[in-house]
Parts: structure tokens; C-alpha cells; sequence
């Protein structure tokens, strides 16, 4: 099969398959199709579809490739109407040439993402990779117009089996080669999907760079086509308004995006910032009842699996902490696995410092954001939560000029890239006492948003104890008497009792129950 690319109107392509399907002309409309695949999904989906649909059996034996067509063409939401629960990949016949080739693998990864099983989809991705790497750059030339709705599918299915950074590149290639063959469709969601990756990162000026690069998907009856390629590039501005403290605007960018029902891959990670915006207003304790329904709606392996499983995950426990339950938040933070991201740009290692701060435990937060201080990173919002953490800490250790110094260097990233929201980690204590020392001034309406929220969850007071009572408060736990302990330790009955004394000051107790029931919600006090 060859295919060639030209330029024609929107209205000549419609009409061209349109007199074709009616004349039962089958190669002149599988003609039509490849040659003007990118002008009829933006213009006429309904009519794709019913051509497709009406390609007799022995047309399609002989063309395998429109087998995967007519699968993806259903598929489609035509004028944002709900679309099928599963996407099924359908056996074609026979081996095909290569655009066979390729629309089988695509069609099996896509089905394999709806199944659950992102690995599979992912390894469909680069066994297509590996057969495009085999042949001629004649050959490839000859199917690169439909390449863009092909390659789209596979920078999804690594995004969504948490390969981030090859589905980032993924994407890049699709913008590129989408613009090439004036595919605006594909590359309007290429380009949504780059903004909504620089707006989970929190590079925001980065995230309005692709929003501008979106070109109009026009069509001669409505302003704008309702379709899932629009659904990133809304969350990307829901998620940037939220980050900037502008909810008003995040709420019109959500309500904008089509709905789970039209996008249903995209159900994760609208959840997602649907939960940003909810931690952000304070509505952190009602969200956490939605996060849980919609996970239950969901088949376990989809929920559960690949970037899904990592955005509902870490969801649960940004709204755990948000409403104080700290512990509940470190038990989330455990099922959480690391992403195909440096180490140093971990954001579950972020959570773990928070979790640990608000524990009381600010020394061990010190630890676990030093790796992250130490490198260049590619998140501004990473690069501040980790200067946010260390202004905390040291605030609650009592080094106020390392406090200061830290909070001014995240100052300087939050007023440039909007990331306002990163303010709410800290108690309303904690940031009038940083903010006080600040010559920058806030925006009005930040000011006014942060006077309304408060902060987080006033944490625990930090426990400062040696490394002799450490010993004595671990042994308390096994309950012996004071005379064991003193044994076991070769000191006296006297030097035990009054180590206990100052454990139980500094915990703020009178009675082994109660230093134990402090331990149990603070382990790292044993460490």
C-alpha cells in the first residue's frame, strides 16, 4: 500500500467518501479514508464510522489494517457521546504489510491498557517500535500520514504503564509529525498532554508554552469539536489554576474537559486534580469519599496498575494528610512505587518528608529532602516542596536563619511560577512566622485565600530525645520493671527512674500506657 498526502478541503474529503460509500465504491472509499484519515476525524467522525462499519467482509480480509480501523472508529466519541466501557482489541486476518502491522499492535496495546495490564500494553509499544526500526525510510514515508493517530496510542500506553519520561519524548514525536500533516486533532492532544506532564511537575510557564502551541479544531457548525483530545489540556489549566489558588478557574477548566463517561482512560487523572483542587480549597475530608467511590467502580488491575494505581494512590494519601491523619497517610505512602523519574524528583520521597514532619519528626524530613537539595532538578514543584520542607524543619528545630533562608529561596519560585499552593502545606503558625521575615509581598487574593484556608493540621511538638533514653523507651515497650531495665542495662535503679521521668516530661505523659500510646503514632521516636 502507498499513501500520498495533499491538502484538501474538509468539505471535498466528506464529500468525496460520502459518494463512494453510496456508490459502493469499496476502494474508492478505503482510498478516501487513508489518504484524508486526519481531515475526516476532525471534521466528520459519523461518517467515518458508518464507512467503515459498511466495508463488506472480504474487503476487510483483504485489508487487515481496517480491522483495527473499525475498532478505533467505534471507539471514537462522535459529538461527545458516552463511550463504551472497554476498548476490545478484534483479530485481524491474515500478516498485511506494514500499516497492518502497526494497527495490530496498537490495537492490542490499547486493548490491553482497558484490561489493566499497562506492562503488556507497553511491551505491544515497543514491539511496534522495534518493527518500524527494521524497515526502509521509503516504506516508512509511505504510511507517515496516519503515523500520527498510531504513535498518540503508543505515547498513552507508556504514559500509562508509568513510563513517563519515553511517553513524554512519545508525545513530542506525535506533536511534531501531527503539525506535518495538519492532523490538528492529534496534535491538540499531544500537545494537552505535554502541559498537563509540566503542570503535575509544576513547571507551569513550561505547561502554557504547549497550551499555546494547541492548534483550533474547527468544524463549519460549532465553534469547537467535543472531543477526548481536548481532556489533558483542560486538566493541565484545572491543575495550573489550582496550583496558582485561582478555583474559580480550576472548576471551569474541569467542568470544561469531557467527562470520565466520553474519556474514560483519563478517569485517573482527572481524579487527580480534581483532588489537588479539593486539598487546595478544603475540601480535603469530602473528596476522600470520592476518591474511594471512584476506585471502587473501577476493575481492581485498572485501578491498581500502572500510573493509575500511582495517581489514585497518591490522591488518598495527599487528602490523608491534608486532613491531619498522618498515619493513615504513611500507610498510603507505602504502597507507593517510584515512577520512571530521577530519584532526586521522587515526589513520593516529597510525601514522606512531609509525613515525617508532621509526625513531629523534623530531623528525619531534614534527611530525606537533603538528596533532592543537593541536584539540579527539572520540577519547580518538587524544588520548592523540598525547600518548604527544609524551612519547616528548621523552624521546628530552632534555626530560624536556616528557616529563613530556605522559605526566601522557595518564595522566589512560587511568586515566579504560581505554585501558591504549596503555602498550605504549613500550619497557619508556621507561615506567619516565615512570611514575617519575607520582604516579598503576596498578591492580594492570595493573601485573602490563605486567610481563609488556615493551614495544615497543627503537627505534634518535636520530641528531642537522647540516644540513652531511646534505649530506655524501647525497653519500655517490652513492659519490664524499671529493676530489669537497670539489669539489662548495668546502670542503677535511680539513673533508670530518672531517664523515665524525662521521657515521660518530653512526651508530655505521666504513665507507661500513655508513652506507649505516643509511640504507637510516632515509631520514629524508637529509631
Amino acid at each position: 500500500m502507498c499513501l500520498h498526502w495533499w491538502s484538501m478541503s474538509p468539505s471535498s474529503a466528506v464529500d468525496a467518501l460520502r459518494a463512494a460509500l453510496s456508490a459502493h465504491e469499496w476502494d474508492a472509499v478505503l482510498e478516501t479514508i487513508e489518504k484524508h484519515w486526519a481531515v475526516l476525524t476532525q471534521t466528520d467522525q459519523a461518517l467515518l464510522v458508518e464507512a467503515i462499519n459498511a466495508l463488506p467482509g472480504p474487503v476487510l480480509e483483504a485489508n487487515p489494517r481496517f480491522v483495527a480501523a473499525k475498532t478505533y472508529a467505534n471507539y471514537l466519541p462522535i459529538n461527545g457521546d458516552v463511550r463504551p466501557l472497554r476498548f476490545q482489541h478484534t483479530v485481524a486476518a491474515g500478516p498485511g504489510g506494514l500499516l497492518d502491522q502497526l494497527a495490530d499492535l496498537t490495537s492490542r496495546s490499547v486493548s490491553a491498557r482497558f484490561q489493566g495490564n499497562p506492562a503488556q500494553a507497553v511491551a505491544f509499544v515497543r514491539e511496534a517500535h522495534a518493527a518500524i526500526a527494521e524497515v526502509s525510510d521509503d516504506a516508512l514515508a509511505a504510511i507517515r500520514p496516519v503515523l500520527p493517530d498510531i504513535r498518540l496510542q503508543w505515547a498513552m500506553s507508556l504514559e500509562l504503564g508509568g513510563e513517563l519520561v519515553d511517553a513524554a519524548r512519545a508525545y513530542e514525536r506525535t506533536f511534531d509529525e501531527a503539525l506535518t500533516f495538519d492532523n490538528r486533532r492529534i496534535a491538540v492532544k499531544a500537545a494537552g498532554a505535554l502541559a498537563l506532564n509540566y503542570a503535575l511537575a509544576g513547571n507551569q510557564t513550561a505547561a502554557e508554552q504547549w497550551l499555546s502551541r494547541r492548534p483550533k479544531i474547527l468544524d463549519e457548525s460549532r465553534s469547537a469539536v467535543i472531543d477526548t483530545v481536548l481532556t489533558r489540556g483542560d486538566l493541565a489549566q484545572a491543575l495550573m489554576a489550582a496550583h496558582d489558588l485561582r478555583f474559580d478557574d480550576a472548576r471551569a477548566a474541569l467542568d470544561a474537559a469531557p467527562s470520565a463517561d466520553v474519556d474514560r482512560e483519563a478517569w485517573a487523572l482527572r481524579l487527580f486534580v480534581e483532588s489537588v483542587l479539593a486539598r487546595a480549597s478544603g475540601r480535603a475530608r469530602q473528596q476522600l469519599s470520592r476518591v474511594g467511590a471512584a476506585m471502587a467502580s473501577q476493575p481492581e488491575r485498572v485501578r491498581t496498575t500502572g500510573l493509575n494505581g500511582w495517581l489514585t494512590t497518591m490522591a488518598t494519601a495527599e487528602l490523608q494528610l491534608a486532613i491531619g491523619d498522618v498515619e493513615a497517610a504513611g500507610r498510603t505512602i507505602g504502597h507507593l512505587r517510584v515512577l520512571d523519574l530521577p530519584a532526586a524528583n521522587d515526589p513520593v520521597r516529597v510525601l514522606r518528608a512531609w509525613a515525617a514532619l508532621r509526625r513531629g519528626d523534623a530531623e528525619g524530613a531534614v534527611v530525606l529532602v537533603g538528596p533532592g537539595l543537593a541536584e539540579p532538578l527539572t520540577s519547580a514543584r518538587i524544588t520548592v516542596e523540598l525547600l518548604m520542607i527544609a524551612a519547616a524543619a528548621n523552624l521546628q528545630l530552632e534555626q530560624p536563619a536556616e528557616a529563613q533562608a530556605y522559605f526566601q529561596a522557595a518564595m522566589d519560585l512560587i511568586i515566579s511560577e504560581g505554585l501558591f499552593i504549596v503555602l498550605l502545606r504549613l500550619t497557619a503558625a508556621e507561615r506567619t512566622t516565615l512570611l514575617a521575615g519575607q520582604p516579598a509581598s503576596l498578591p492580594p487574593r492570595v493573601v485573602q485565600e490563605l486567610d481563609s484556608l488556615g493551614g495544615a493540621p497543627t503537627p505534634p511538638k518535636v520530641v528531642q530525645l537522647s540516644e540513652r533514653e531511646r534505649v530506655v523507651l524501647r525497653h519500655l515497650m517490652a513492659a519490664p520493671s524499671l529493676h530489669a531495665i537497670a539489669a539489662a542495662e548495668h546502670v542503677s535503679h535511680n539513673t533508670v527512674k530518672s531517664q523515665v521521668k524525662s521521657i515521660y516530661r518530653k512526651l508530655g505523659v505521666t504513665n507507661r500506657d500513655d508513652a506507649i500510646r505516643v509511640v504507637a503514632s510516632a515509631p520514629h521516636l524508637l529509631a
